[in-house]
């Protein structure tokens, strides 16, 4: 099932009315249904669910769209994940990348994961595996913990999971794919598989979901084995770059105060939600990726790193630092005594301790200025300047104006410069950044990988944090009136658009063969900058009228506009060239800025003002003109 067929499938059997009366207690009210909003506090009903529209809407704050945007809301999903919960509830099928089986394949692997959980949980209690439960006391968890985070143990076999497994009823294949079992490249007496995780202490890792998607095991003392952790591999279920652990407890916490803690292992994770920090989460054995900046954003705009106070966990924070202001979130760094983690912290010092040290988290800057001139040692002219150029080159990375602005003060205060000397640099590194080739923090999927509908990837905005008024208006209009996207598509093309998103979004209304509300609004979410871009699908259809003009004559004016922008930029960008080397080609260039000043004027005076409608006719030919000069 391709995936438009999929979302429509979801779509007609997760009735509105059933899946939100699921959370809220609703009551009949006409041709309608009402209740208590849950995305904002009150006391007389103003929440209301439309059957026929299959929509909702609060008159008290604003919130409303369709069941997938209830879920994404509600449970903090994206719209995949939404999609695949909301699938699961009406029993759809989730087979999403197109290939026969893969939907069959996930659940049965979801399957055996859940089995294979509750037999660990089943072996820790038991008492001929006493020295796990023992190990387990000294580390002085909390009673009910062992049950909340559904530890468990491994048995110290080769068979045993496996023997238990091909009981349950799962093929060789899935045997293989699970990730739960390791493959001799010689088989030994005619078995090819052997348990991977023996003699561990077992943390399951859940999704968002609180579905049970791979496994971390720690050796239990004495054993002398290599891998203090080993962590399930990548698998269908599994992928390293995008887990987190804990975040299934986390991410109402994370939700709720706006704000997430990153650990650096499980028991971190587990003693900080002991010490009532619930909103702490960790990476599964890898340094923190995009994907893991994207998931956190969904939950919070504040980062809290609680690492390792080492060298490698002073590392750590400098990298993650790095990725997480790329993607737009506040960071502070908690500074935990020498050789300490906060189990250590817990089991030494106390719970009160471990939030002392929570609290008193610093901003990054400060952390990264301290870091660094620790290591430089004597505090000359250079070392301060090399010190705040690093410092320069993560701030530049931090894609929203105000957030820079604040980093740049916080920055000047640790170093004991001046900002305004400190802005020009600033300046100076986001140019460099700007025409750097971009980097990925992960490698391109193979070709072979599940696929999605083409949907932007993740670009670097430093230049461009938002999209013009003109830019966010034309994907307004075209989400209410899908069907101008023809109108756009003869006089915008995508490189007219400065924002990189706005470019995307375009693009793939282009690509559709027949534009409807449904498939812009789909496309909008399933871009990684939707929820910036548009709330669109949480407003009525825009209203035109004589008076207003019709969607096709706002259409126009925009269309003017944008064209405008585009030219504007062009001229800007010959002036720019001409500061940086005045002496080269300058006929040329004055000819070109002229040329662009002369179309600017033409579009203007054309353009729509107070008591002077737009000269369409006018103006589309000019357009067509410049189109046919510059093709």
């Amino acid at each position: 099932m391709d995936l438009e067929t999929l979302k429509e499938e979801i779509r007609a059997r997760a009735d509105v009315v059933d899946i939100i009366g699921r959370y809220v207690k609703l009551q009949r009210a006409s041709g309608s249904w009402k209740g208590l909003c849950p995305f904002h506090q009150e006391k007389t009903p103003s929440f209301t669910v439309n059957p026929r529209r299959q929509s909702y809407h609060c008159f008290g704050c604003g919130a409303g769209g369709d069941v997938f945007k209830f879920i994404m809301e509600t449970e903090r999903l994206d719209f995949m994940a939404a999609m695949e919960k909301l699938a699961n509830q009406v029993g759809v099928p989730f087979e999403l990348d197109g290939r026969k089986g893969s939907g069959t394949m996930k659940k049965r692997l979801l399957e055996l994961h859940e089995r294979t959980a509750t037999y660990y949980e089943d072996q820790i209690n038991s008492d001929k595996n006493h020295h796990a439960a023992s190990y387990m006391q000294k580390r002085e968890l909390a009673e009910e913990t062992p049950k909340n985070y559904r530890l468990g143990y491994a048995p110290n076999g080769f068979d045993i999971l496996l023997g238990k497994a091909r009981n349950w009823g799962f093929e060789e294949n899935e045997l293989e794919e699970s990730g739960l079992f390791s493959i001799r490249e010689t088989p030994r007496n005619g078995e090819k598989l052997y348990d991977r995780f023996r003699n561990r202490l077992m943390f399951p890792i859940l999704d968002e979901q609180a579905r049970v998607i791979g496994f971390s095991g720690r050796v239990i003392p004495p054993d002398d084995a290599k891998a203090k952790y080993m962590n399930s591999p990548e698998t269908l279920l599994f992928k390293k770059s995008r887990v987190l652990y804990g975040i299934e407890k986390a991410r109402k916490p994370m939700a709720d105060k706006r704000r997430a803690v990153l650990c650096e292992g499980q028991l971190d994770v587990i003693r900080c939600h002991e010490a009532g920090i619930p909103e702490a989460v960790a990476a599964q054995g890898t340094a923190i990726t995009e994907n893991h900046a994207t998931i956190l954003k969904r939950y919070a705009d504040e980062v809290l790193l609680l690492l390792d106070a080492d060298i490698a966990g002073v590392k750590a924070a400098l990298r993650s630092a790095e990725v997480l202001l790329h993607a737009g979130l506040t960071v502070r760094v908690a500074t935990l005594p020498d050789g300490e983690d906060p189990d250590d912290v817990v089991r030494t010092y106390g719970i009160t301790k471990l939030k002392e040290i929570v609290n008193a988290a610093e901003p990054f800057v400060v952390f990264q200025v301290k870091t660094l001139v620790k290591q430089e040692g004597d505090i000359t002219e250079s070392s301060r300047l090399r010190v705040a150029r690093e410092v320069m080159d993560v701030i530049a990375k931090a894609p929203e104006a105000l957030h820079r602005e604040e980093l740049l003060h916080q920055a000047a205060a640790a170093l004991g410069m001046r900002e305004e000397a400190l802005r020009m640099d600033l300046e100076s590194t986001r140019r460099e950044q700007a025409t750097a080739p971009r980097r990925t923090s992960s490698p391109p999927s193979p070709a072979n990988s599940p696929q999605r509908i083409p949907t932007a990837t993740p670009r670097d905005k430093k230049q461009n944090p938002d999209p013009s008024p003109a830019e966010k208006s034309l994907i307004e209009i075209l989400c209410s009136y899908p069907e101008q996207v023809d109108t756009v598509r003869a006089f915008v093309r995508p490189e007219h658009l400065q924002h990189p998103d706005t470019r995307d979004l375009l693009t793939l209304f282009y690509e559709m063969e027949n534009p409807s509300r449904t498939g812009i609004l789909d496309a909008i979410r399933e871009h990684p900058s939707g929820s910036v871009l548009a709330g669109f699908d949480q407003k009525d259809i825009l209203n035109t009228s004589e008076e207003l003009g019709t969607a096709e004559d706002h259409m126009h004016k925009l269309i003017v506009s944008l064209r405008s922008e585009a030219l504007i930029r062009k001229q800007a960008a010959i002036h720019t060239t001409y500061l940086a080397a005045p002496s080269e080609n300058t006929a040329d260039r004055e000819a070109e800025f002229f040329t662009l000043s002369s179309w600017i004027s033409s579009l203007k005076a054309a353009a729509a003002h107070p008591g002077k409608p737009l000269e369409w006719e006018k103006a589309k030919a000019l357009i067509a003109l410049i189109d046919q000069q510059t093709s």
